[in-house]
């Protein structure tokens, strides 16, 4: 009699353990940008965390050690989004200064397509709490290229006379402050009675080109 072949498991079916794990990470993290937008990082509790998404305390503390990793993740992967959005525009074939027009006008629209993920990058404040710990910005991998593809932007259109010569990171700086201005405002204030607040980013970018333009 032939032995009994030994079964090596049910064949063709995926294992779930790790699309379990990343849908749950998921609803985790959308459950604490919405949290996090309402309360502020400190009316958060893990427990509040947990219940909101819909998964046990242990199971949240075994996708995220504590609630700064959980905001780690939140603010390092917005800007990844953010830094595919950025590339896009990057690549496109017009004129320097229309370029860097429309990656600022990406940028601000990327901020009003995600307010909450704006609230809790822009309106939490992140404080270390221990020498070995760094500061998100310090660590992020996504915001260095972010700022290399705009520092290129403002190069060429410097170097295409479209804008006035200088150091380009601090143009990129005055881009950047009236971006975050506009986004800022929108975001926090949106029942204020702006004349044209789908327009106010387009003309806030231009006029900044404008004053940043050749003399």
């Amino acid at each position: 009699m032939e032995p009994a072949t030994k079964s090596t498991g049910k064949r063709g079916r995926p294992a779930r353990g790790a699309d379990q794990a990343e849908d749950a990470r998921r609803r985790v993290l959308e459950a604490a940008g919405r949290l996090f937008a309402a309360k502020g990082y400190e009316g958060v509790s893990m427990r509040a965390l947990a219940q909101e998404a819909g998964c046990a305390l242990g199971a949240l503390y075994t996708l995220f050690p504590s609630k700064r990793a959980l905001l780690r993740d939140i603010w390092e992967g917005a800007f990844e989004d953010l830094l595919a959005v950025v590339r896009e525009r990057f690549a496109q074939a017009d004129p320097a200064v229309v370029r860097l027009r429309d990656m600022i006008l990406a940028l601000i629209g990327f901020w009003l397509e995600n307010p909450d993920h704006f609230r809790a990058i822009f309106l939490i404040e992140d404080q270390v709490t221990s020498a070995e710990e760094r500061y998100f910005v310090e660590s992020s991998q996504a915001v260095p290229a972010i700022l290399a593809l705009f520092l290129e932007a403002v190069t060429l259109a410097q170097a295409q006379g479209d804008l006035a010569p200088g150091r380009p990171q601090g143009v990129f700086e005055v881009l950047f402050a009236g971006a975050h201005g506009v986004a800022s405002l929108l975001v926090s204030i949106p029942e204020f009675p702006w004349d044209d607040p789908r327009g106010l980013p387009a003309r806030t970018v231009d006029a900044l080109l404008t004053g940043l333009g050749p003399v």
